[in-house]
């Protein structure tokens, strides 16, 4: 409570145009949120800040008014002014008073104090604790273009070519002095580790929150589409995301109410009375659009851009409420009628409902919504289903440039491929920036990628794959010319101190020439060619710098934190450890079998791997599996002793977000010590105080990594993987690959990720030489697909077969709508 008193306050001050120093508002906070308030708490906030503002030279009639504001939003009244006050201070009033005396001396050595706006300033001390107190993160982002350029800048252009891009959340720097290029038409894959600030970059391109961006180009992020209308089917939610055009839409319709019923004159109101009301609740619909703009700005934007902006929405406000004390029938005249019926029917006649409609079905189809389900509420959805929607709403609106972030999560297989089709054929002249940990899709879609490391943009002309293959190469020929220039250099070293103890003992002059000869071919060590192989030459080399050529760099791996998987206990038994025999299952009061007379054994050592569409029923088979259904029909075995490790679809969503890691597994396995604990975790990548910070302040990778340390505790003997790869970055999927191929006991994969399904299920050629180099036998694998409504069928043919099945059907039917 004392925190939402702290932002009201400031609130207030923001509004009545006050700006305090960085010391006052830092003070301020804590004071508000220490502060013990009573009935009348606008009364309580006046005693501990009164003087504060009063040393900071704040008019009385503004700090009136500031009170004023807040008794309207927290009630109560100002009773006594905190120098008539003499009851026992409270702490937070002594600290108040501290702060005024101190405030007092500035001014008198400094005279009157200057600031910036609220969110600016209160970085320091709001912000740092954003995290914890769940507060919105302080985000600074400007680019070169901000020094020279009006932020309104157009363009004819969608590119965006923007250098000296600096980004600061809290003030921790995600870009420094980086260049920020998108060419139209491109299709990026925007690469990088867990928490190197993907998404941060995308929100301030959406947001509008970097400094510089042509305000003409039209920029959306999918997660600006997560907010819903409850109350509307899922086709009028993502018909609702085009906002100008449904705007339009509603306006057209109102208007041809009206116009329809002048004929009749039975009501009341005059058609003239009913057309001013119509124009003016138009007029108030597009200032209410207006206004919501203008606050959304001023609440993302900081400094002097942020008190801009607060100048601007406080305009609107004035504007608005204006608007709103006037009466339609005497402020609505001929021409304000004449001029938005001709606006309003000019735009309808640009807009083809038909086609629009045509556009959102094949959207949701793809995406897995057949007809009934676009016919129902948004409300009866949750979960990975919104995340759907909220992706075909984005597809919907064809902006200039179309930021998805991992927009293959809670996508099955044919849905990904139906996806890939869209955006390779239905995107002609978008420019389209993708983060995901999916390889396949990353490559199947992208042209070009943006690697995001060390507070830099780097760029690379073609896919991840092809980035990958590149830089490897590049690695291994700059490691054999550094290796060379070393050797030579030892050479070089090794001439220069025998010529020198040569001269030093014989007096001869003209070792020290070949000395003074040998020392300047060291300097000039390095490089031979540029980058684009050209040869050397100083004066491409400007500046100040301690070697006469460029130094060869080798760039070093991303350094991902490892995932080690405990073996499990020997259980001295060489059968099935889990078996399934002629297993039927259906829910409670239901006809529909959902899995149909299957059998399967699961042993130490082999591979499992589930197939299907989304709903086809292989999260509901695991969960018969590890025992949290029981079967219809048939029996299930597990070995008495038997561990079992599962991760669900859902595991990192059901966990507390208000305990940290640490609580969670030790409330879990009452036995175990903090010492033990903390080395489990650190097993999984996650070390020093992440553990001790709650959950909901870790990013998507680390509940991950969480949720998978709670499963590991035991050492299972058979790990049942739903979807693990939600969430994780490229690198720690590589990791998690590595640690599973080498885990003794069994898996059971449920996955759409499909490199991650063949690094797991076939043989790779690494490891064929392993094998026949070793007398064991190799890796038991099977592949099973689950389809609704049918048998549960063994799939012998590879998983790159089972991707072309579904391919050729998706394309089959992608093709058919467009034609």
């Amino acid at each position: 409570m004392t925190q939402q008193i702290a932002d009201t306050f400031f609130e207030e001050l923001a509004t009545s145009m006050v700006m305090l120093d960085d010391d006052t508002i830092d003070h301020l906070t804590g004071v508000l949120n220490d502060l013990t308030l009573s009935s009348n708490p606008v009364n309580d906030i006046s005693k501990v800040t009164h003087k504060v503002l009063e040393e900071a030279n704040v008019k009385e009639d503004t700090i009136n008014t500031i009170y004023d504001g807040l008794s309207k939003q927290l009630g109560g009244q100002i009773t006594a002014k905190a120098d008539n006050d003499d009851r026992p201070k409270t702490v937070s009033e002594k600290r108040a008073a501290r702060l005024a005396a101190s405030a007092a001396r500035r001014g008198k050595k400094g005279g009157r104090t200057t600031s910036k706006n609220k969110e600016a300033d209160n970085g320091s001390s709001v912000s740092s604790s954003s995290s914890s107190n769940g507060q919105e993160p302080v985000i600074v982002a400007t680019t070169q273009q901000s020094r020279f350029h009006s932020e309104t800048l157009e363009t004819n252009s969608t590119e965006l070519d923007l250098p000296g891009v600096n980004i600061t959340v809290n003030n921790q720097e995600l870009l420094v002095d980086a260049h920020l290029k998108l060419k139209a038409g491109t299709r990026y894959g925007l690469v990088g580790q867990n928490g190197v600030g993907k998404t941060v970059l995308m929100r301030c391109l959406a947001d509008n929150i970097l400094v510089g961006l042509p305000q003409n180009i039209n920029i959306l992020h999918v997660a600006q589409l997560q907010v819903f209308d409850e109350s509307t089917t899922v086709l009028e939610e993502v018909l609702a995301a085009d906002k100008a055009a449904t705007n339009t839409i509603k306006e057209g319709k109102l208007l041809q109410q009206v116009m329809g019923d002048q004929a009749a004159t039975t009501t009341s109101h005059t058609p003239t009375a009913d057309m001013n009301r119509v124009i003016y609740q138009i007029m108030v619909s597009r200032s209410e659009d207006k206004l919501d703009m203008a606050n959304k700005l001023a609440t993302k934007r900081s400094g002097a851009r942020g008190r801009d902006a607060r100048k601007a929405l406080i305009e609107c406000e004035k504007s608005h409420a204006d608007l709103l004390a006037k009466d339609p029938q005497t402020f609505i005249t001929a021409q304000d009628t004449n001029a938005i019926i001709t606006q309003v029917f000019e735009q309808l006649a640009l807009i083809d409902m038909g086609e629009r409609e045509a556009k959102a079905r094949k959207i949701l189809l793809g995406l897995g919504f057949d007809q009934e389900a676009q016919a129902r509420p948004v409300s009866t959805f949750s979960g990975g289903w919104r995340m759907k929607i909220a992706l075909a709403k984005s597809l919907f609106m064809d902006p200039n440039i179309l930021l998805l972030d991992e927009p293959t999560n809670h996508l099955d297989l044919p849905a990904i491929i139906w996806l890939q089709e869209y955006i390779l054929n239905e995107t002609e002249g978008q420019t389209i920036v993708i983060v995901s940990h999916d390889r396949d899709f990353l490559d199947a879609v992208t042209e070009e990628t943006i690697i995001f490391r060390d507070q830099k943009l780097k760029y690379h002309a073609g896919n991840y794959e092809d980035y990958e293959r590149n830089t490897e190469e590049q690695r291994i020929r700059k490691q054999a010319l550094k290796d060379a220039m070393e050797l030579r250099k030892k050479r070089i070293m090794a001439s220069i101190q025998y010529n020198l103890q040569q001269a030093k003992s014989t007096g001869d002059d003209k070792r020290l020439n070949q000395v003074a000869s040998r020392q300047k071919k060291l300097d000039r060590l390095g490089m031979e060619k540029t980058e684009d192989g050209k040869r050397f030459k100083v004066s491409y080399y400007a500046g100040y710098h301690e070697h006469a050529r460029v130094q060869i760099h080798v760039e070093q791996g991303v350094k991902t934190a490892a995932i080690k998987i405990p073996d499990p206990p020997p259980l001295r038994y060489q059968g099935p450890v889990f078996s399934m025999k002629n297993v039927s299952f259906r829910y409670p009061k239901t006809t529909t079998t959902i899995i149909d007379d299957f059998s399967m054994n699961v042993e130490l050592g082999s591979r499992i791997a589930f197939l299907g569409a989304n709903g086809s029923g292989k999260s509901t088979l695991l969960q018969v599996l590890t025992g949290h259904h029981e079967p219809t029909s048939g029996e299930v075995y597990r070995h008495p002793l038997l561990r079992v490790g599962y991760f669900s679809q859902h595991f990192v969503d059901d966990l507390s977000l208000e305990e940290t890691p640490l609580e969670m597994i030790m409330n879990q396995y009452a036995g175990a010590t903090e010492q033990q604990c903390r080395q489990h975790f650190g097993s999984v990548g996650l070390s020093g105080n992440v553990v001790l910070r709650k959950m909901k302040s870790l990013s998507g990778g680390q509940r991950n990594r969480v949720a998978l340390a709670m499963i590991l505790f035991e050492a299972p003997h058979v790990l049942i993987l739903d979807e693990i790869t939600n969430h994780l970055d490229m690198g720690t999927v590589e990791t998690l690959v590595d640690a599973l191929a080498g885990y003794p006991g069994a898996l059971v994969l449920v996955s759409h990720d499909i490199w991650f399904m063949k690094q797991l299920m076939e043989v790779q050629p690494e490891q064929m030489a392993e094998e026949q180099d070793d007398d064991e036998p190799g890796i038991k694998t099977e592949c099973f697909v689950v389809k609704p409504g049918k048998p549960i069928k063994r799939w012998e043919k590879g998983i790159d077969s089972y991707v072309e099945s579904v391919a050729k059907q998706v394309r089959k039917k992608f093709h058919a709508q467009r034609s």
